[in-house]
This record gives C-alpha cells, structure tokens and sequence, in this order.
C-alpha cells in the first residue's frame, strides 16, 4: 500500500453560525491524483486553506508526510508545492526572480527553474516584471512555483483557469507525470471531463460535508450515469 501523504481527520471550520467545513475526513496517497469537487460554498476553498496550513481548523487535524501540521508547519510547507485560485503575485519582481524566492522560501536549489520556466512558455518573459503579465501567464508562473523544489505534496486550486487548450494537455500530462514520480496531488477543479481523466479518487462537497468519494468509474456506478457526462455524475451525486 502506497504511503499516505495528506491525512485530514475530522476537521471543522466555523465563521459564525457558518460551518463550512463539517468534520470532513480525506487522505491522498503517495502515487494518487485525489480531485476536490463542489458547488461553490461547498466548503471545499475552505478545506484546502487548511490543508495548506493558511487556515487553522476548529477541531481535527491534518497530517503531512505523517506529520501533524499544526506542529510542525514551517517545515511541512516545505515538502508542499500550492497553487491558489486566487493569486497574489510580487509584480515588482521578474518571473524568474519570483522563483528564486520561491526557491529559496522552500530551501530548494534553484537548478530547476530554468526547466519550469521553459515547460510553461515563460523563458521568453522570464526576465521581465510579473506585473507585465497577462492572466494566463500569471497562472503559469503560479504552476512554476507550486512544482518548483519538486514538493512531495501538490495542491492545485482551479490551475486550468487562464490557460490555453495546448497549456491544459501539457498541465495534464504533467501531473500525470508527478504521480508517477510519487507525489501526491490534490486538485480541485470545476472542469468535470479534466476532474475525470486525471483522478484515482474524487471527494465531492456539499454544504460543508463529504457526501460521496471514490473512483469516477465507482461514482458512475454510484450515481447510475455509467455513459453520461462527468458533470451529470456531479450534480446528481451533489444534489
């Protein structure tokens, strides 16, 4: 059995009368692509700032490496490569100044940047400011930084936004290839056919909750929708 990289047990998390995560409980093995998936206010936002540390949960916990976050977050983070879906960029520096950062926020040696910046079209712009950057090329610099330092936990929050048809198949057969290495890869996506192709496991949100995981092929049998649409299977299994 492969390792277990991400455990999440029992979290909770409260604003006010809200609860947007309801004592949820996950885990993504090493050599596993497990996609979050959820209407929006689902809680699934919520649930990967805690898993990324951003958030301190209510109550449970979250494990990385086998290593209890809340103890040990400084270092943890370091084994965690995290796209948000909501970037905040240093547009005062270059993309590749950003990924010397990043690099060495990470304590990682910087050898890899020039192959991150090549594999997502950026060598070109590499020396120019982030702030000159159109959509798609911030949400690629934001690819870059995530993968780089080779972190053995990826968490990829909506990371087809912004990209072009050519950049999804090259992203896609990417993460394929981080699973083959071991990595664990958490992403969380509203492209239900992209959700389907790339995942062993699938956790859908409601309200907070965790009302169905497993494979696509078991979520199909699940939702009785073994030739329809992806989203079909989502929307009936989310109702």
């Amino acid at each position: 059995m492969s390792e277990v990289l991400v455990k999440v047990e029992a979290v909770k998390r409260s604003y006010g009368a809200l609860v947007a995560v309801n004592e949820v409980s996950l885990s993504v093995s090493a050599g596993e692509v497990y996609a979050l998936v959820g209407a929006n206010g689902a809680g699934k936002s919520t649930l990967i700032r805690i898993i990324t540390g951003i958030t301190a949960p209510d109550a449970g916990q979250v494990l990385i490496c086998g290593e209890e976050l809340a103890r040990r977050a400084p270092l943890l983070k370091k084994r965690l490569g995290y796209l948000p879906e909501e970037l905040y960029l240093y547009n005062r520096l270059t993309g590749r100044e950003y990924l010397q950062l990043v690099a060495g926020l990470k304590e990682a040696a910087p050898d890899g940047i020039a192959a991150e910046l090549e594999f997502f079209e950026l060598a070109a712009v590499a020396d120019k400011w982030v702030g000159s950057y159109s959509l798609g090329m911030r949400k690629k610099l934001g690819l870059a930084a995530a993968l780089t330092g080779a972190p053995d936990v990826l968490v990829l929050d909506e990371p087809l936004n912004g990209l072009d048809v050519e950049m999804m198949r090259k992203l896609r057969l990417r993460i394929e290839e981080e699973r083959e290495k071991g990595r664990a890869v958490l992403v969380s996506s509203h492209v239900m056919s992209f959700v389907e192709r790339i995942s062993n496991r699938v956790g859908i949100m409601r309200g907070g909750l965790l009302v169905a995981e497993g494979s696509p092929p078991e979520l199909r049998e699940q939702a009785a929708l073994i030739d329809a649409p992806f989203e079909d299977v989502f929307f009936q299994l989310a109702k």
